[in-house]
């Protein structure tokens, strides 16, 4: 089962490549589908977030749970800046059978293709990817604590791990429907792709 559900998330993965394709995303896509990332780089990516975890609280104080993509803007931008390759991912999520943002193609695809201007929040979840069937989430534990009584602790996480891993233990399943900056860039400016530019220059 375990290794079963990285299969579903590596095709769900691909499907939402080509979607995105469709659309007219042309950015390189920094990630790929059948990568197959080491857990030492899984752990690298944990120790960086954690030693950059106060610019994450600057750019979000408090409660996370409903800003998915200021973090993922911000967790995209500090990984690529360090030279780790990571993409944003947009999707769905199910906890324990439910559908928590009810996001579906179609409502991915009418956001990108409207004229009019986005108007309150966007039906929307984004985490970042490395690659394969690796994911890196900061917004939805808060939201497991808020909603779905998980412990206090998991405030002060940000999930780092495999599609498979996190179906296991948590009982939850990441649907990626599209994948790219370009989506925010468009729909919900600013576009991530401006902090990473920024996050560079700083370094330099």
């Amino acid at each position: 089962m375990v290794d079963n559900y990285s299969e579903i998330y590596i095709d769900k993965l691909a499907e939402a490549f080509f979607q995105s394709r469709k659309l007219g995303f042309t950015r390189p896509p920094l990630i790929a589908v059948e990568a197959q990332i080491q857990d030492d780089v899984l752990r690298a990516t944990s120790e960086l977030l954690g030693r950059l975890s106060g610019i994450l609280n600057m750019a979000v104080p408090g409660y996370w749970g409903n800003s998915c993509q200021t973090l993922s803007t911000n967790i995209f931008a500090m990984l690529n800046s360090r030279g780790i390759e990571a993409n944003i991912i947009l999707g769905n999520v199910i906890i324990n059978t439910t559908d928590e943002f009810e996001v579906t193609l179609e409502s991915l695809q009418a956001e990108v293709l409207s004229t009019e201007s986005l108007e309150g929040a966007q039906n929307v979840h984004a985490w970042v990817s490395l690659g394969g069937d690796t994911i890196v989430d900061a917004a939805l534990p808060p939201r497991l604590v808020k909603h779905y009584k998980a412990p206090q602790h998991f405030n002060d996480m940000i999930l780092i791990g495999r599609a498979a891993e996190f179906n296991a233990r948590y009982n939850i399943q990441y649907q990626p429907i599209l994948v790219g900056t370009e989506f925010f860039a468009r729909t919900n400016p600013p576009d991530p792709m401006d902090l990473l530019n920024a996050m560079q220059s700083m370094r330099t």
